[in-house]
């Protein structure tokens, strides 16, 4: 909103932000013209940075809110709702690109994501901005014939891996099997050449990294069940996970050459941890602690 907007960039200029913020502007913001005619915010120390509109296209499927191309199947007649026509969607999506933002927006139901798509590919016809790197943010149940079109329109599938093993069980109430078969696709994603960024969407969830990755490694709760992992084709290996909530996440945010990794030229963020992520057994990545967190060569946080 305008108000938190003013105050990151005061707290950016006094030097004060206390861990580095990528923002999104609101798309429902009264003020969102105004922001964007400021144009893209990116301070020197890259602690503030402002280029891209979060815009909402459904709503979600624990509510039976997000949109579905078929009824649910715990509600015959129901298909959730669309919370913006495409009109609007492909109106914001061309005012953000027109002013160089990306546009991330939130999409959840296979029906939601289809019409996104559609939207970017008919604003990118007109407008351009392909390349400004657009997510869907979510990217949770996506017909199969749609998948692919994230990879030809350079979509990011912006996906929490938390939220499939917290809805492993009501999701399967509220969708059929042949629904289930685009739903939480990371590795599908992956195999076609989308890069996925992964995120925890806090707080509906906890902010915690290593729950995220547990669950994207295992496809199991914190009880470890279900035992071989819920649908687990769509599994990732610890690398791809590692991958996805660092260098892919920095790319996502056009950060790629700055965050994400521990290169030469690059800000020297990291965490120490109590335990090697990529020897502990998979049902103990969701206890891993952070001992240190340092930012540019700085510690911030001891344990």
């Amino acid at each position: 909103d305008y108000t938190t907007w003013q105050v990151y960039q005061a707290r950016a200029k006094e030097h004060t932000m206390p861990l580095r913020v990528y923002a999104m502007l609101s798309a429902s913001s009264p003020k969102l013209a105004e922001m964007l005619d400021v144009g893209v915010i990116k301070d020197t120390r890259d602690q503030l940075s402002i280029r891209s509109v979060k815009i909402y296209a459904d709503g979600a499927l624990g509510s039976r809110g997000a949109a579905l191309i078929r009824d649910y199947h715990d509600r015959k007649g129901h298909k959730g709702l669309m919370l913006e026509n495409q009109a609007t969607l492909e109106a914001l999506i061309t005012q953000a690109i027109r002013s160089g933002y990306s546009a991330h927006t939130h999409a959840i139901g296979d029906r939601a994501n289809r019409i996104v798509l559609d939207s970017y590919q008919h604003v990118f016809k007109k407008a351009g901005g392909r390349l400004l790197r657009n997510r869907i943010e979510h990217a949770q149940i996506v017909h199969p014939d749609d998948i692919p079109r994230f990879k030809t329109l350079d979509i990011i599938p912006s996906m929490q891996p938390v939220h499939a093993t917290s809805d492993m069980h009501m999701a399967e109430k509220r969708l059929d099997d042949k629904q289930l078969s685009g739903a939480y696709a990371w590795q599908t994603f992956l195999k076609q050449g989308s890069r996925v960024a992964a995120g925890s969407d806090f707080p509906v969830e906890l902010a915690n990294p290593f729950h995220g990755l547990h669950a994207a490694i295992t496809r199991q709760d914190h009880q470890d069940l279900p035992k071989d992992g819920w649908r687990p084709t769509e599994k990732l290996t610890r690398e791809q996970a590692l991958q996805a909530f660092t260098v892919d996440a920095a790319y996502a945010a056009f950060q790629e050459y700055k965050l994400g990794s521990l290169e030469q030229g690059k800000w020297a963020d990291f965490i120490l941890i109590d335990q090697d992520y990529f020897t502990v057994s998979e049902d103990k990545i969701d206890d891993i602690k952070v001992e240190q967190t340092w930012i540019a060569g700085e510690l911030k946080y001891q344990r």
